[in-house]
């Protein structure tokens, strides 16, 4: 439906209709500008915007942006933005910066600019509608801000709550969480997972002979051996806590046979280096015990073969893998 149509059919009354939005109390500045952007018309919100001209309005008509704002990079742009309309015949719509605000913000607004054209269809002017954008993006850049801090947060915390702090290795609610989301893989996917259950040898003599403090410096030792390990060669092992002197290693998509052979690597780390501390210089060991889902096996039958495993290994000597 053309605008001549429309108008005879709904009985609208074009001058009313331009009226409306020109002097609609919202934020939008208006202006109506020569050939030349000189200003012709400008509405009430311009001056609310520009306080410093509401006393001497008589003296905005006529002038161009250069006259109001000099030596403002605004002015020149905004001048090239109108003539290109003019001469093209098509809107345009920009963002744009416009100066400092009384808080010395930088003042954005979105800017249209429209070819103001006479019965002949000759452009006469320019029709430019603005909304200030300053408070909305400042507040944006603030809530993003918030969010970035919160977020940052949120990782710092959620590292900190599956983090033993001894260790440095995930605790107990991180495997809780990590085997659930395996296992749901490996039931909807099929993607197998692998782990390892490991028992420090001899801990309670170690802590018998040289007190809970070397105890302690021991379960530190073994946390940094692991945490070696992932960082230099296997990048998705998951190292764990799994309680006192026992550890988890979790190996998202990795058959039986890759983690027997992850678990011999973690044998060598530890056979090719002593833990010197205090009155304690010797070679730490522990036993492992390996299994890898399979069938319709559930977390707890995974575990418990870990387990079974890893109690021939240590009746056989210890310092040995459980297959």
């Amino acid at each position: 439906m053309e605008f001549e149509e429309l108008f005879t059919k709904l009985k609208m009354d074009p001058k009313h209709l331009i009226e409306t939005l020109v002097c609609a109390k919202d934020q939008s500045v208006i202006l109506f500008k020569n050939t030349k952007s000189e200003i012709i018309y400008v509405n009430e919100q311009f001056y609310k915007k520009h306080p410093q001209f509401t006393d001497c309005r008589d003296d905005v008509i006529g002038k161009t942006d250069f006259d109001l704002f000099p030596g403002s990079d605004h002015a020149k742009q905004a001048y090239e933005d109108e003539q290109k309309v003019m001469q093209t015949g098509k809107s345009i719509n920009l963002i744009e910066t416009e100066g400092k605000d009384s808080q010395g913000r930088t003042m954005i607004a979105h800017t249209r600019k429209y070819p103001l054209k006479d019965a002949n269809g000759k452009v006469v002017g320019v029709f430019v509608i603005t909304e200030d954008m300053t408070s909305d993006v400042a507040t944006l850049r603030e809530n993003q801000e918030k969010a970035k801090i919160l977020t940052q947060l949120n990782i710092e915390l959620s590292q900190e709550n599956a983090t033993d702090t001894l260790s440095k290795l995930y605790n107990r609610r991180f495997i809780h969480a990590e085997l659930d989301r395996l296992q749901d893989e490996y039931v909807s996917k099929g993607t197998p997972y692998s782990l390892i259950l490991m028992d420090l040898d001899h801990f309670k003599s170690i802590n018998d002979t040289y007190g809970h403090s070397i105890g302690d410096e021991v379960i530190r030792y073994i946390g940094s051996v692991l945490n070696n390990i992932k960082r230099q060669r296997y990048p998705s092992m998951e190292g764990c806590r799994y309680g006192g002197d026992e550890f988890l290693v979790i190996l998202p998509a990795y058959e039986k046979a890759g983690a027997v052979s992850i678990a011999k690597d973690i044998k060598e780390a530890f056979d090719n280096s002593k833990l010197h501390v205090g009155k304690l210089n010797q070679k730490i060991s522990v036993s492992m015990g390996v299994a890898g889902i399979k069938d319709d096996e559930t977390i707890e039958v995974v575990l418990n073969r870990c387990d079974q495993r890893l109690y021939h290994a240590k009746n056989s000597g210890r310092n040995q893998i459980g297959v």
